[in-house]
């Protein structure tokens, strides 16, 4: 009996509070953390002169794996007609990855951790163009310009 007493006790005690703004400001300073460490891999990776050795290319291509899947669940979780074209091309390029893996010969695999560094660019700059658009204001092809006004053609 004292046990059902305690449970009724905390239950009274629950307040529901509603966490959204909160964990909006808590979640964006996060993903722009992430966006920017998939950045600096990006830039790693296109601006290699040389092909890299094959374990420092395994390590390239699998951070660069690991930063697609990560950010094609984000860009798949914006509304589809919210989502910036951006994306859906990312999305598209990324499943084509997928598919066709790396090239034969002996530069396939570094054209392939290349040609991942785009597609985690084009996400990055899909989710940077979202936000900056915050999703309601129509996007006008460049982050540093007004959004278009109601009346424009």
């Amino acid at each position: 009996m004292r046990e059902q007493d305690r449970s009724d006790t905390e239950a009274a005690a629950v307040v529901e509070v509603d966490l959204g703004g909160a964990l909006l400001q808590i979640a964006t300073p996060i993903e722009e953390h992430a966006e920017d460490q998939a950045l600096l891999t990006v830039r790693r990776a296109l601006t290699m002169e040389q092909t890299p050795d094959a374990l420092e290319l395994a390590h390239l291509t699998n951070a660069l794996l690991t930063h697609c899947a990560n950010l094609a669940e984000g860009i798949e979780a914006i509304p589809a007609e919210q989502r910036p074209v951006r994306g859906q091309g990312a999305l598209r390029d990324w499943a084509t990855l997928q598919a066709d893996g790396p090239g034969d010969g002996p530069l396939g695999p570094w054209s392939y951790a290349r040609q991942l560094a785009l597609v985690v660019r084009s996400m990055v700059t899909a989710f940077r163009d979202y936000r900056a658009t915050d999703a309601r204001a129509p996007y006008v092809g460049r982050r540093d310009l007004p959004p278009l006004t109601p009346a424009a053609p």
